[in-house]
């Protein structure tokens, strides 16, 4: 509501400015439109509110009466005679183009709807807004701006166009707003408690049905809300339902209905890819029609491109199902309890096309309803159906001649299948309990194979010819030997094997897979070797070999891959052959393994994490892989990069998670990522807005994330750590405007590694100002300007000669901590010339460790700055922003270039202006 306030003041006067407010039925978006239109009235010469604008138009002369109250309102009650549509379009347009008119169209199924209120070219005048509620979010579009409004008139629409989307209540509103309906202004029963918040979760932020469903349970007794709340879980509110079906039946033809339909029984939180696949195997047109679904507020696709809708969405749809006959075996789609009745009865029709049973899951639920424990074997999930006595029998589907889409999870049934369905494109059967597949079972329509944690130790026995089959997943089959023949799987995209822990070989047919793009092998702990075949999958783009412990020879054919794009070793023993050499270091010729040189060049992403990498396998020369973008060398002992990969100019993301031997980091222009990946600076971080966005940015990416290497002391034109031991007393005395420092070991924390240094006073040089912590309580006396707050002001004196500047400051802080919360924020120092108006910032990436709270340690920082921007006269601050520091002490001093000696000199030290 405030933005749409906001983009009503915020457009300029003579701009004319159209919204749509969006979200499903029952949202609130016409509370919202009302409320706004209730407060804006004052600025406008002329407004009106169409409400039921979808509702009314469907009337006798519904159009007609609609424009009759536009000009009524937007006149101020006169009333004119309008004896058809188009009459009403010629006053519309005669009475807007005079007047700054505020207008909202209530609940607008169809851009048709308002062409024939007010037809098309209107002339709004200049400042005129139109708010729209609909269900369809894309109901605006640049065409119908263009088609809608004459813009010559008008000034301008363009990008006045915008799109608010009304979302769900929190929880703690949702609770709030449904209490108020249940029990007005009286508190809540202790008694009513619990289930008030098990039917506010079961209503998910939908403020119609928390008024719905708080008005029908106000005054009723504890078991009334019980039996309620029991019932509203098998069968949803009519109410309610009558409500949000508006947008299921607005959908333009049955295959769109029909594609809703399936997502609300069977994909709800699966990949939106994956799910095309299947049901495009069914006839569905699926790409557009679940743009339509979207549209129409029917569908979202999340963050991660899933397929998620509201609870009370998906509510309806299965009601729609359910309410398609009392029999449930002549329903198109059956789901946990009743898909278990209709097998178990063998009640099932030639009306199902789709059936999906859990039963571990609905077993659970029982379970948790009835308060009892369920107790399933630990060492195989699939095992669990052992103890049961569940009995189900392949007759039961022997009617179902049009099932398409099946899951039988956890099932085990009985009996031949010689008359189950011949149709399948979808078969998802996790815990299926036989060793291979029935020979008798006709599955060549298949276009998804899902067979997770099965007991098979052969898919088939002989070459299954299985024409459009895309996806075959056979994720966690302990028990599978060899993998099947794949010469009869021509269509097959993508292959999955993960934790097949007794896997140790790979067909040679898998050569023959000429449109497989993802093949997953991750964790088959037995596997030693690739068939040399798999160079001739040339439309693979992802490998995962990671986890597999005993791998140590991938077939040197590797290379001819040119269309891999990401390549993942993790955890192999490909650093090895069996001669004891370093595959990455052989020759082709050698037969075994290749050289780094000789890996894909269409490479984007490869990762070699905890491959016992050391400095002497790392190459010199990266050359060869010149489409490189992310590069994994985490937990390997290697103690620097090579500065070959600097050549790497795609190069935007190394990982070196705990290489804790690594001690110093080349310049890199990449996202560079040391971590655990605890934190992330930089625009993309979820801590954006908070203290620790204040980190510099590092490199020339976006941000940063360095954590996890303790023995880090160099990153290349960022920061290098030094021992104070390996400076001339001399030059720590120019440095530092201190006669001496002592030497006793203290604790240096690094916000840049999240660790902790044990050591003796450390020179750190980062961006051209050179700093050192050291135990200690006094300010120094060489230090000119002195407080005991966290900022100090003063004048530059006027210098005894014309040209004489500043060019350096020296600080001394005194502190002790004020916060365990060290990383969470980098302490940060501020000299600000308020004469000149020039701000020079330093966030250092270290801090010392005072041994307690009440101990103190000094932070001297040697801060060059370049000529002219600090003079005699100027007005000078100097702050430290404390964060987490407790400032006991502050002192300043300054040099001028008369008498700052040769400090300059010292090659290794870098110097040069630190300015934000």
């Amino acid at each position: 509501m405030t933005q749409i306030n906001q983009w009503l003041e915020q457009d300029g006067a003579n701009k004319v400015g159209i919204a749509t407010i969006c979200g499903i039925g029952g949202i609130g978006k016409t509370t919202i439109a009302k409320v706004v239109y209730n407060q804006n009235i004052p600025r406008f010469e002329g407004y009106s509110f169409l409400a039921d604008v979808r509702e009314t138009s469907q009337d006798c002369n519904g159009l007609v009466r609609l424009q009759r109250q536009l000009i009524s309102d937007i006149l101020k009650g006169k009333s004119h005679k309008i004896y058809n549509i188009d009459n009403g379009i010629n006053k519309i347009k005669e009475i807007v183009c005079c007047r700054r008119v505020l207008l909202v169209l209530d609940d607008v199924d169809e851009l048709g709807k308002i062409r024939k209120l007010m037809g098309t070219q209107i002339p709004f005048h200049p400042g005129s807004k139109i708010i729209i509620t609909s269900r369809n979010r894309c109901l605006l579009n640049a065409h119908f701006i263009s088609q809608m409004f004459d813009l010559e008139a008008s000034t301008s629409c363009g990008g006045l166009s915008k799109l608010f989307e009304v979302k769900e209540l929190a929880s703690s509103e949702s609770l709030q707003l449904f209490n108020w309906y249940a029990f007005g202004l009286n508190s809540v029963p202790k008694s009513s408690m619990a289930y008030a918040r098990s039917l506010v979760k079961h209503c998910g932020g939908l403020p119609l049905a928390l008024q719905v469903l708080g008005s029908s349970l106000s005054s009723k007794s504890v078991s009334s809300w019980k039996s309620a709340l029991e019932k509203l879980e098998e069968i949803p509110d009519s109410k309610i339902q009558e409500i949000l079906r508006i947008s299921y039946d607005s959908l333009e033809d049955d295959h769109d209905k029909n594609l809703f339909l399936d997502i609300v029984c069977l994909f709800i939180g699966k990949d939106r890819d994956y799910t095309t696949t299947i049901l495009d195997g069914c006839d569905f047109y699926t790409t557009i029609g679940i743009e339509n679904l979207v549209r129409r507020s029917l569908l979202i696709i999340n963050e991660k491109n899933k397929l998620t809708m509201h609870q009370m969405i998906r509510d309806m749809g299965r009601e729609i199902i359910r309410q398609e006959s009392s029999d449930i075996g002549k329903r198109s789609r059956l789901w946990h309890k009743n898909a278990f009745d209709v097998i178990r009865e063998k009640i099932g029709s030639r009306t199902v096309k789709c059936l999906t049973l859990d039963l571990k899951g609905l077993l659970e639920d029982k379970a948790k309803r009835t308060n009892t424990t369920l107790h399933f074997p630990k060492h195989s999930k699939s095992q669990f159906l052992m103890s049961n006595d569940v009995d189900m029998e392949t007759q039961a589907f022997a009617k179902m001649k049009r099932l398409k889409l099946l899951q039988l999870d956890y099932v085990r049934l009985k009996g031949d299948f010689k008359d189950f369905p011949k149709r399948l494109r979808w078969l998802r059967w996790r815990g299926f309990c036989m060793q291979s597949f029935p020979v008798d079972f006709d599955i060549n329509e298949l276009v998804v194979l899902d067979m997770r944690n099965s007991k098979l130790k052969q898919v088939w026995k002989d070459t299954e010819c299985l024409p459009n089959l895309k996806i075959l997943n056979l994720n966690h089959s302990h028990s599978l030997l060899k993998t099947p023949s794949f010469s009869g799987l021509p269509s097959l995209e993508k292959l999955m094997l993960k934790d097949c822990i007794n896997l140790v070989e790979v067909d040679q047919s898998i050569g023959e897979l000429k449109l497989l793009t993802f093949l997953n092998l991750k964790d088959c702990t037995s596997l030693r070797h690739l068939p040399r075949t798999i160079g001739s999958l040339i439309s693979l783009e992802e490998l995962i070999l990671s986890g597999c412990s005993r791998l140590d020879d991938v077939p040197r054919e590797l290379h001819n891959m040119e269309s891999l794009k990401v390549l993942n070793l993790d955890e192999t023993a490909i650093y090895q052959s069996r001669l004891g050499l370093h595959w990455l270091l052989l020759k082709r010729s050698k037969g075994l393994g290749f050289s780094w040189a000789s890996l894909p060049s269409s490479l984007v992403k490869l990762s070699l994490e905890s491959c016992k990498l050391s400095n002497d396998v790392m190459p010199n020369d990266l050359c060869n892989l010149a489409s490189l973008k992310s590069l994994n060398l985490s937990r390997n002992p290697i103690h620097y990069l090579p500065e070959s990969l600097k050549n790497l100019t795609k190069l935007e993301e190394l990982l070196l998670t705990s290489c804790t031997e690594l001690q110093m980091i080349p310049k890199l222009p990449v996202l560079l990522n040391v971590s655990e990946c605890k934190f992330i600076f930089g625009d993309n971080s979820p801590f954006r807005g908070s203290g620790i966005n204040n980190v510099p940015c590092f490199f020339s990416s976006t941000r940063c994330v360095i954590f996890g290497c303790e023995k880090l002391t160099e990153v290349e034109d960022l920061f290098k750590l030094e021992p104070i031991e390996n400076f001339e007393a001399e030059e720590i005395r120019r440095l530092f405007n201190v006669d001496s420092i002592n030497g006793n070991r203290l604790q240096l924390y690094s916000y840049l590694t999240d660790s902790i240094m044990l050591a003796t006073p450390q020179v750190l040089q980062e961006r051209g100002i050179t700093s050192t912590f050291v135990v200690g309580s006094e300010i120094p006396i060489g230090f000119k300007h002195r407080t005991n707050e966290h900022r100090i002001s003063f004048v530059l004196p006027t210098p005894a000669h014309p040209d004489e500047k500043i060019h350096r400051f020296s600080l001394c802080i005194v502190f002790s901590l004020a916060s365990d919360q060290m990383s969470e924020f980098l302490p940060c120092v501020h000299i600000f010339n308020e004469t000149k108006t020039i701000m020079l910032r330093y966030r250092s990436s270290f801090i010392g460790i005072p041994q307690t709270n009440d101990k103190t340690m000094l932070w001297l920082i040697h801060w060059p700055v370049t000529d002219f921007q600090f003079e005699g006269g100027d007005l000078v601050s100097c702050m430290v922003v404390p964060i987490h520091l407790s400032i006991r002490k502050f002192g300043v001093t300054y040099e001028s270039e008369h008498n700052i000696g040769y400090e300059y000199g010292f090659s290794h030290l870098s110097t040069g202006m630190s300015r934000y």
